[in-house]
Order: structure tokens, then C-alpha cells, then sequence
């Protein structure tokens, strides 16, 4: 009996620390910018310099909660915003760390039949993008749909 307790514990303890951890918005805020020069630009850019909470969630499983923003015609390029497509940063209403974007888990299609702006749940790990200017400066790679929320 004492023995199929503490395997039962054990397997509970790992569980929870394989789950993914859920993550909101204000976290996101966590970042303060300098000027640098970029490289790949070849001219001075601010440039990201996350947080400590920030930099402790980098390529970690994370779940997060937001509207769903598809970027390309082809559906293939997808975007989670704090906001709703009508008051996102990109239309001066939030800035660029209320949005994320979106690299969908191999062979997940699930995002591919989402509305925009419909209020959804994805869980995938968090990459800080720091200098690589063609994408957005929170990544959530391997990302799936949890559920679709209203």
C-alpha cells in the first residue's frame, strides 16, 4: 500500500512539472529596449532586453490566451494578439509585446479553421527572438490549440 502511495505521488510530481505553465499578458511586458546595431540591417535598431521573469520562461511549454490573427493569404503564418485585429499594436492601440507569433506543430491543422479574432487558448514554447528581425519578437514554436473560448 505505502509503495503504490509513492508511486502515485512520484508520477504526480512529474506530471505537473512536464505541464505547461500558464502564462498572461503582463508578463509579456517585461522588457525594456536599447539601441544596438544590428548586423543582419547593418544600422543602429532597438533592440529587446528581456526580463528575469522573461528570461526564465525562454524555452519553456507555456500556455497563453488571446485572439487569433491570421498574418498570410496562404493561412500558413498565424499571430496571437492581447487585442482583438481592430485595436492591435499594428494600428497604434499596443505595442509589440502584446502579440505573438505563431509556429504551428507539425502536422497540428487545427489553427487552420479559426475566425480571426476568435478568443483561444495554445500551449507551445516561448523563444525570445532577439535578433533576428524577419519575425516577431515572442515566438511560440511547436504551438497547439488548446480550446477556442468564445
Amino acid at each position: 500500500m505505502k509503495r503504490t502511495v509513492y508511486t502515485i505521488v512520484l508520477l504526480s510530481c512529474f506530471c505537473l512539472s512536464k505541464a505547461q505553465k500558464p502564462v498572461d499578458w503582463q508578463t509579456l511586458t517585461d522588457v525594456t529596449w536599447k539601441r544596438a546595431f544590428v548586423q543582419s540591417l547593418g544600422g543602429y535598431y532597438d533592440v529587446a532586453s528581456f526580463g528575469a521573469s522573461l528570461e526564465a520562461l525562454n524555452n519553456k511549454e507555456i500556455s497563453i490566451k488571446g485572439f487569433y490573427v491570421p498574418i498570410d493569404m496562404e493561412g500558413t503564418v498565424f499571430a496571437l494578439s492581447k487585442s482583438p485585429s481592430s485595436t492591435c499594436f499594428f494600428c497604434g492601440s499596443g505595442g509589440i509585446e502584446t502579440v505573438i507569433e505563431i509556429m504551428v506543430k507539425k502536422d497540428h491543422r487545427e489553427l487552420r479553421r479559426i475566425r480571426t479574432d476568435k478568443y483561444i487558448e495554445l500551449k507551445g514554447v516561448l523563444a525570445l527572438n532577439r535578433d533576428d528581425p524577419d519575425h516577431l519578437m515572442y515566438l511560440l514554436k511547436d504551438a497547439e490549440l488548446i480550446q477556442v473560448i468564445k
